[in-house]
Formats: C-alpha cells, structure tokens, sequence
C-alpha cells in the first residue's frame, strides 16, 4: 500500500481552519497578529476592491524567515509557535525595544491569506536571504509551494510580503470595519504602526468603541485613560488587558497582570477578552518608576504602587458602570424566576432574599443570571429549612477536597437516597460502638444493658439474619414460662422474647413459616442467642443447654422438627477444645463466640468502616457518653468506730 502520501476531501482546509479563511474579520487579525509575532514595527496593508483591482497585500518590517524556516513553518500543519520559538520574541537587527509576548500558538494563522484570494505570493527577507513562493491548493492538496525565486546572499533588510494572487474573493468587509477592528486589537502599543492603503490606523479609526476620562493621582499628577471596547469577546486576552503608556512609550506589553486580576476584574470573563485600557502616567518617568529596559515597573516604586492603585480603582468603576444595566436585567430576572417562592417566605426571609440578590449582583459582576439564580434558589431553601444557615457553616468547616468529594456524591445520589444509607450505616457503627464498650464493663445487666442491643443486630450474625422477618413471636410467651419454669418470664408484642435466667439470659427470634394457602403455619426459622455473664467460660454444658431449648420447644409443639434452629452462646471467653459449634441433625447448630469476635465480624461487615471514621462526631459523642456510664459510682463508706 501507498504510505507515501496522504488524501485530503476538498473541505479539509475549511474544517481544519475554520473562521480563519471563512471569516475576513478573523482572518485579518491572525495576519497583523502573526506581523507582531514577527516583531515588526511598521505593517503596510493594501484593502482589496474588485472595483479598482486591487488585490490584498500586507507586508511588514519584521524579522521575516529564511527559505528553510518557511518550508518547516508552512508545510507543517499544526506548527507550535511557543515550542520553536518560545512565548516572546526580540526585535530584529536595527530595531530597539523590550521582548514581545507572542500571540500566535496553533500555527493556523498563515492560512488566512486565503480569505482574500485563491493563493498568493509570499517573499521574505532574513540574513542576506530573500526567496519568493507561490502558495495555492487544489481539491487533493490543501497546501502547494512552488518556489519562483530564491536569493542566497547579498540582500538586505528584514521582513515579509504576502500579495494575494489568482480569483480575488469578494468580501462584505470593508476599509473602515477593517480599520476598526484592527484598530480596537492593536492599538494599545504606540511602536507598533498598522496603516491600510496608505492611511495609519488611529484612535479616530474606533470613535465608537472608545471613551477617555482623566483622574488625580494625588500629589503626582493627571492620569488619562483611553478605554477600547471591541464589542466582541476573543478567544483569549492575548490582545487586551491594560497598556501603561509613558510619554508616548509602551512600558511592557498590554495586559492583565496578576494584580488586575485581583482588583478589576476575573480574567476568564468575556469583559476581560473585549476590553483594552490604555493608560498614559508621563509622570511616572519622573519618579523613576521605570525599568531601565521599559520593559515593566519598579514594584517597590512608591509613585507607582499608588498609581497602580489609583488606575484599578477607576478601571473597576469603568467596568461596573458598563455593566449597570445588564445587572439590572439579571435581577429582575432572578427575582421573576423565584417570585413564587420569594413571596412565601416570611417578610424578615423575602428581606434578607431581596438584599442578597442586589448585593451579589452588584459585588459579583463576573457573575451571569445563572449563576446568580442558583444562589438566590438556594439561598430561599435554606430560608424555608428547619436548619436554615447550619448547613453553610458546615460548608465553611470543610476542606476544599471535601467539595470535590461532595460534588461526586451528589452527582450521583440524591439527598434522600443518601440519608438512607448513611442513617443505616450511622445505626450500625453506633451498634458497635456501643457494644465493645458495654461488653468490656464487669458485671454488665445483660437484660437491660446488652439484649436490647443484640436484639437489632442480628445482621452480626451473618447475612442470612438481615430479613426483618425475624420478630417476637407472642404464641412462644407461655412455651418460655412452661420451658424455663420461670412464670414471671415475659414476651413481648414489641420485641423478641427472653427470659432471664442466672448466669446470663437468653433470646428467641423466630421468622414464620407459611403453607401453601400463603397462611401462616408455625416458625420456618429460630436464632437463639445465649448471652452469658462476664467470667463464665463457654463449654459444653452451655452448648447443650441451648439444645435442651430446642428439644423442649419441639416437644411442646412450638417448633418443628424441620425448623432451622441456629444457637448461638456469647461470652467473654471459651473453654480449651469447645471453640468448634456442635450440630444436632441438618437443622440445628449452635455455636460458641466471644463478644470481641462477634464485633469483629461486624465491622468487617461494615467494610471496617468503624476504624476509618471513628473520629466522626456521632461516634465521638456517643464514645463521651458512654465513658460517662461506664464510670463508678462513688461509695462513701461508713464511718469506723
């Protein structure tokens, strides 16, 4: 196969580019940007007119390229400015001045000469050199170069030259737009001259975009700020920003430095991507405030840091200003939208609503209607909730990854899908908890202190005791009085029976057992669970008393023969050689455990979640409780005689 050549459709530059030769306002400013990258001081523009015949051309004084650096440049598609040339550039040979930010980064720019012709003449000068190619496409090559001449030495000067060539294409732009739009991007450095057929692009050029006010720097003198207002935001602010002029001199390059940021404005917003100041401070000179390269100010400079100040105060003022009646239409807006909901609140809450709005919309100007809409709707919620404000403070206590967590989980839980599980969860790790501290007490009242406890834990015991079918079962009262000879022996409508017995007390929970009419018929399944007193070691005889229950519960007709019984015996610690559970049948096991195992296998359950949010207040609070509990009570002892 073919490896040695690529196919390109008809409409792949068109794609690939894009607005660059599709849109002549797009296209005109990528080419005076790529004459700044060159470092030029001096841009010559010729406006095409079918009418007169004549063809587009822009030519600069810049520092032009050599044969081989054309072909590298024009023939790689996606060339990266800023890796081969870096993000500033400095002047060529007889050309004074301070480095260059660069505009150009994607290496499309060099296609927009073909918004203005089908192809065209490109001659450059650079170290003696000076060639001239022809640059056209066709339907299968979206970029050909056909070298007309190349002089290897001898020529002087520096620069480039592109003269549109072949079918002119009609374009709706004319000079005066051109000017505007040219003039509303590069104006803000006075050492770089753009002129279109002959005429220097001026501030008369944009009467409409631009306003000037002066302001007072207090014991230093007049400031003057000319503010250009392009209309249109850009894809970057590599052409806006502010421009600080001394004496008719560029001091750095235009733009928004870190401290503008902070004082005027967001530099991510659509005003920052439109909006150029071009502030002119003669004095400034005078106070040598100045690096001796003009390439920016002496920070520790007094004149300064107060004209800066001073400066972003009023640039702040000009920005707001403008934005006034855009504010206005976000309120009334914001207010529509929520009205409802506004005007069910209490006269105090649609206040504090009200005031919210117009301060947010008037301190937040980056701010759009959505944005504001959403902090005024929840604002109302937190007005209308129990808690109101808790939840902002909360907020306020949380780390900045905290948000980002958040964020994730709400994306992908609702609040009440996540209350659930989290209330769930909270039980069972307060279960724990609670458990390994009470189980540590000597002498704990197992009856009122632990079963209530194992009573809703049933889930420690193993997966297969999470149904909610394993509930007291009142037929069993009388079978429990009659089976331990205990009359005072109590079952309950409201929780599983147990009786006390001894040396501990024992638990029955039984799920019931249905026929085939769907009626119930007797218990499917029994757990019964033997919590013995602290010191008591598990052996044998306690095994085989839980069997003893269940051979009497058979033989009174409370459970049947093919009921599941499982036992279980809890205790503190177990007899040598008794740890194995013991089976009677397919249907019966009991099985001997310490307190400290059964909690293990519960927080493994619970994914060990008890150890990694042990810290967390619920289980901190509970944690202070308890200690209080497990405490002593003093005795005062009689008095010796």
């Amino acid at each position: 196969m073919d490896q040695n050549s690529l196919l390109y459709d008809e409409r792949f530059l068109e794609t690939y580019a894009g607005s660059i030769i599709n849109d002549p306002p797009t296209a005109i400013v990528e080419l005076v940007a790529n004459t700044w990258d060159a470092y030029s001081t001096e841009v010559k523009i010729t406006w095409p007119d079918l009418k007169e015949a004549h063809v587009f051309e822009i030519e600069d004084n810049g520092h032009g390229m050599t044969r081989d650096e054309f072909q590298h440049i024009w023939r790689t598609f996606a060339y990266n400015r800023i890796a081969h040339g870096g993000q500033k550039v400095s002047p060529p040979a007889g050309i004074q001045g301070g480095p260059r930010q660069v505009f150009g980064k994607n290496g499309k720019g060099r296609f927009a000469s073909f918004c203005f012709a089908s192809e065209y003449l490109i001659s450059s000068k650079k170290k003696g050199q000076e060639f001239v190619c022809r640059v056209r496409r066709t339907d299968s090559d979206p970029l050909v170069l056909e070298e007309v001449s190349f002089t290897p030495e001898g020529v002087q000067g520096h620069g480039t030259k592109i003269v549109g060539q072949g079918v002119p294409r009609a374009i709706r732009l004319t000079e005066d737009k051109a000017r505007e739009i040219i003039g509303s991007r590069f104006l803000a450095n006075p050492a770089f001259k753009v002129s279109i057929n002959g005429r220097p692009i001026t501030f008369s050029d944009i009467p409409d975009l631009i306003s000037e006010s002066k302001i007072e720097v207090e014991g230093l003198g007049i400031v003057e700020i000319l503010h250009i207002d392009s209309k249109k935001s850009d894809k970057s602010t590599r052409q806006h920003g502010i421009a600080w002029w001394v004496q008719s001199r560029a001091v750095g390059n235009c733009k928004w430095s870190g401290s503008d940021y902070e004082r005027v404005l967001d530099g991510r917003t659509s005003e920052a991507k439109r909006f150029t100041f071009i502030v002119k401070a003669d004095f400034l000179n005078e106070k040598d405030a100045i690096l001796e390269d003009w390439s920016g100010f002496k920070d520790d400079n007094d004149a300064w840091k107060v004209t800066r100040a001073v400066v972003q105060g009023r640039i702040r003022q000009i920005i707001h200003a403008i934005g006034q009646d855009e504010r206005e239409r976000t309120k009334s807006a914001v207010i529509e939208r929520h009205g409802n909901s506004i005007n069910r609140l209490s006269p105090v809450s649609k206040e504090r609503v009200s005031r919210f709005i117009d301060e947010i919309v008037e301190k937040c100007p980056t701010f759009g209607e959505a944005e504001v809409s959403q902090l005024t709707g929840i604002l109302t919620k937190l007005e209308q909730s129990q808690t109101q404000y808790g939840l902002l403070e909360l907020l306020h206590n949380c780390e900045p990854t905290d948000y980002d967590k958040l964020h994730e989980i709400l994306s992908q839980w609702t609040i009440g899908m996540a209350k659930v599980v989290l209330d769930e969860i909270q039980t069972r790790l307060k279960l724990i908890n609670e458990l390994r501290m009470k189980t540590k007490k000597v002498g704990i009242d197992e009856v009122h202190e632990l079963q209530p406890l194992f009573e809703r834990g049933l889930w420690m015991f193993g997966p297969q005791f999470e149904s909610i079918e394993y509930t007291s079962n009142v037929g069993m009262t009388k079978v429990i009085q009659r089976l331990f000879k205990v009359p005072e022996g109590k079952g309950s409508r409201n929780r599983p029976d147990f009786v006390a017995l001894p040396d501990g007390n024992v638990a029955f929970y039984g799920r019931p057992a249905f026929d085939e009419d769907f009626e119930q018929d007797g218990i499917d399944h029994v757990v019964i669970v033997d919590l013995k007193t602290t010191g008591l070691p598990l052996g044998s005889a306690e095994k085989e008393q839980v069997w003893r229950y269940v051979k009497e519960l058979r033989a009174r007709g409370a459970l049947k023969p093919y009921a599941k019984v499982n036992g279980f015996v809890l205790g503190d610690r177990i007899e040598q050689g008794e740890t194995e559970p013991t089976t009677q049948g397919d249907n019966v096991k009991i099985v001997p455990m310490l307190y400290s195992t059964i909690l293990a296998r519960a927080e493994k359950r619970l994914l060990d979640l008890h150890e990694r949010v042990k810290d967390a207040p619920f289980l901190v609070e509970q944690r202070e409780e308890l200690s209080r509990f497990l405490e002593l009570v003093p005795v005062q002892q009689a008095a010796m005689i």
